[in-house]
């Protein structure tokens, strides 16, 4: 009887062997392909989600302006669109809006750069009558960024000057391509002076563009406790919500976006007739997302 040759048998424990060291290699670079690919597309989603609002006050990626005409932009966008497309190749338009706002020496020049003119033009007017109007030459743009808002056609633009520090804004392209800047956001426009809010307490809702924090609390609270501050401002105060009322959970969902820490948020606020707690204040409403009020013009 002639014997098996033991030579097949060794090849195929060999491949097995090879085998059972490569699945491991394969099992571990699977996972990083997968690692990176959840890591993406958390990161776009992030993006997409993040509410407008000034970058120099959030820590995500988290806004105008155009050709001198005082036409206001409430003109109707696609309510399917979501963005500035080709933000790039639009970098010279943007730039020749943004250096006409900044440069603007009067409250119409400066309006004929500005977004929602027919809205902001009473609050510009009565703004710089307290408030110097102050002009700054533009050297070009830095950072460009889209902000994915469905129906919105906006922008994160950095404004670079020959002398100081950039500027944040945001700006608004209008579908006959002029861009427009948001011009409450970049100086925080509110209804009334923080240190003339916290010595008066008014009982009559005043909107304020502040920043704000979740509080910790106890298992037994039934209410969201925040902390509001007012940008370069040390005082700060604290309000309650019911997280099951659903007039405040737009609210609650910018919050929670923006991790419950020193979110930009457009609220109006007020004190209660009682005033027995200086320290805490009553939230009435809130508008927009972050420190930009979007109008709805599809309606």
């Amino acid at each position: 009887m002639t014997s098996v040759p033991d030579q097949p048998r060794a090849s195929r424990n060999r491949r097995r062997g090879d085998t059972s060291k490569l699945l491991p290699r394969l099992s571990a670079a699977a996972a990083l392909v997968v690692l990176i690919a959840a890591a993406f597309y958390m990161s776009i989603r992030s993006l997409e989600r993040s509410p407008p609002v000034q970058p120099e006050y959030q820590g995500k990626p988290k806004k105008d302006s155009s050709s001198a005409t005082l036409a206001d932009s409430s003109t109707q966008p696609d309510p399917d669109f979501s963005g500035i497309s080709r933000l790039e190749e639009k970098r010279s338009l943007i730039e020749t809006a943004v250096r006409g706002f900044f440069q603007a020496a009067s409250v119409n020049d400066k309006l004929a750069f500005a977004r929602d003119v027919g809205r902001v033009r009473p609050l510009m007017q009565a703004y710089y009558t307290k408030k110097t109007l102050q002009t700054r030459t533009v050297a070009g743009l830095g950072s460009c960024v889209s902000i994915g808002e469905k129906g919105q056609r906006l922008g994160y633009i950095e404004a670079l000057f020959t002398s100081g520090k950039p500027a944040k804004v945001i700006v608004e392209e209008g579908p006959d391509g002029r861009f427009r800047v948001d011009w409450e956001s970049l100086v925080k426009y509110s209804e009334m002076e923080w240190a003339d809010f916290l010595s008066r307490k008014p009982t009559s809702p005043t909107l304020f563009r502040v920043l704000v924090s979740r509080l910790p609390t106890t298992g037994s609270d039934r209410q969201v406790w925040l902390e509001i501050s007012y940008p370069g401002n040390d005082k700060r105060l604290k309000a309650g919500l019911n997280p099951h009322d659903p007039a405040f959970q737009p609210l609650l969902e910018q919050l929670e976006m923006g991790d419950w820490k020193n979110v930009p948020l457009t609220l109006r606020l007020c004190y209660s007739e009682a005033k027995s707690n200086a320290e805490s204040v009553l939230i009435t409403g809130s508008e927009g997302k972050g420190w930009l009020i979007l109008t709805d013009r599809r309606s």
